[in-house]
């Protein structure tokens, strides 16, 4: 039997428009029918605090989106669909941070290439909506063992009626986002193995795997397999665990073998993962590390390398930082080498010396824009946010808010389990490139109830209020629109 290869990654799109506000996640996989059409079938989450909500007949608040659909083979629409997409229903209080929706669409189609345009209006707002295009292939032989795209997970349920979201008995909800934090320990997915009945000559051997996308090196102990009776549709429902899993891209790899041990078709899907260190540092672990033996051995300056201890300290924790000033106090260049080494191999096993490099490159972007005249740009609140949970999805900066100090607003999508989380800083110092966290909603931040009337304290003519939650309203403040739904 021939050997069918196919390479094709799940694939993922941000897609949001400059103008508006309103952002979504897409993605597809693909899966065969024999003896009936393929059907490709899409994943639409929308970002809840995107969308504008609107109070209903019965009182409660949704959002109403217009989706449409556009396939195209060549210059020919072959596909065509056009429908209004509903939030779930909520009460005033959960406006503060709606949750992300999901929306599966199944579309039969023959094999080959298309395009694929999808047009997003909210039409709760007068804002301009967007539109995204994908080119895609849909290959499934009639003359070999096939596989359907992989499709990631982020649960499945037992069915009790059929919809969009239901296969072979279950209802599976997708992992649009491909990107794996902390907290997510489990890596679930589902695919379809096609016309092994026919092919295989019996009973088939399907594998999957985990391996690094760089290194294409298997992740050993993420390796599962199961014996399976030929069939025309073979659906395989699975997981791995990925809580020991440590940052890095991966791709997700199905197999399929013959009794011969003769791989019969593949699939690959890529997904990223981050991950910090799971267990806590050993001193005796430490002082075993030969740094000769490590990239830590190219940094021979005791300055540089304080240098390079100091800027980790956004991404350590209490008893890592500890350890961190111990050795920047003994000022022993061995010893610095020793933690800086061991600490990166905690974060990335398989490629230390990437990891900090990019690190390093992060740092160094944070150092050029909120550096100020005494303290580097990591050393900042703002540094320390960006450094310790990434770029935020969205930036409100405010400077002429009528009577407030200069502020910014960051909104993370997620944050470790938490979602729809914001940071609030301000330049009490009005010229100063100073920014203070003010307020944050993510656990373990600083949080004041009092912060819209401390950043608009410029501006109050009235004495200091201790049971006031919030500044009184200016004509022509955006805060609290910018703090409940950032732009």
């Amino acid at each position: 039997m021939s050997f069918f290869l196919l390479l094709v990654a799940l694939i993922l799109l941000r897609i949001s428009s400059a103008e508006a506000r309103l952002s979504a996640y897409f993605s597809y996989a693909a899966f065969d029918r024999p003896g009936a059409k393929p059907y490709l079938e899409t994943y639409l989450q929308v970002t809840g605090t995107s969308v504008v909500f609107r109070q209903n007949e019965k009182g409660a608040f949704n959002g109403t989106l217009e989706v449409q659909w556009v396939y195209k083979k060549g210059d020919a629409i072959v596909a065509f669909d056009k429908y209004l997409l509903h939030s779930p229903e909520m009460d005033s209080l959960g406006l503060m941070s709606p949750a992300d929706f999901l929306d599966v669409q199944r579309t039969p189609l023959d094999t080959g290439n298309f395009t694929v345009e999808l047009t997003i209006t909210d039409k709760n707002s007068t804002e301009q909506g967007f539109n995204v295009k994908q080119d895609i292939s849909i290959i499934f032989p009639n003359t070999t063992v096939s596989i359907s795209d992989i499709e990631l997970l982020e649960r499945y349920t037992p069915a009790k009626e059929t919809g969009n979201f239901t296969k072979n008995g279950f209802n599976v909800y997708p992992f649009v986002m491909g990107f794996y934090p902390p907290e997510v320990t489990r890596l679930l997915f589902y695919s379809e193995i096609y016309r092994t009945r026919e092919f295989a000559g019996g009973d088939v051997l399907i594998r999957y795997m985990i391996s690094n996308n760089e290194s294409k090196q298997l992740v050993n102990e993420l390796i599962g397999s199961r014996k399976q009776t030929a069939a025309d549709v073979i659906p395989l429902m699975a997981e791995l665990p990925i809580d020991q899993l440590p940052s890095g891209n991966y791709q997700l790899t199905i197999e399929v073998r013959s009794r011969e041990n003769k791989v019969l078709a593949y699939r690959q899907c890529f997904f990223q993962r981050i991950n910090p260190i799971t267990k806590p540092m050993r001193m005796d672990e430490i002082a075993l590390v030969d740094a000769n033996n490590t990239f830590a051995r190219i940094y021979t300056e005791p300055d540089s390398m304080k240098e390079y201890l100091s800027c980790l300290a956004p991404i350590l924790s209490p008893l890592e930082g500890q350890i961190a000033e111990n050795q920047l106090n003994s000022g022993e260049l061995t010893a610095m080498q020793q933690f800086f080494y061991y600490f990166w191999s905690k974060k990335n096993p398989n490629d230390p010396q990437s990891a900090w490099l990019a690190y390093r490159s992060e740092v160094e972007k944070v150092n050029y824009t909120y550096s100020t005249k005494n303290r580097k740009g990591y050393e900042t609140e703002r540094g320390r946010v960006y450094l310790k949970y990434g770029p935020p999805n969205t930036i409100v900066k405010e400077v002429q808010d009528p009577e407030s100090y200069p502020y910014e607003i960051w909104h993370y999508y997620k944050v470790n389990n938490q979602t729809n989380r914001r940071f609030v800083f301000y330049a009490p110092e009005l010229a100063s490139n100073t920014f203070r966290l003010l307020h944050s909603d993510v656990r373990g931040e600083v949080q004041d109830p009092n912060w819209e009337l401390k950043l608009h304290s410029r501006s109050q003519a009235f004495g200091p209020d201790l049971d006031q939650a919030e500044s009184y309203d200016i004509y022509g403040s955006r805060t609290k629109e910018n703090f409940r739904l950032p732009r």
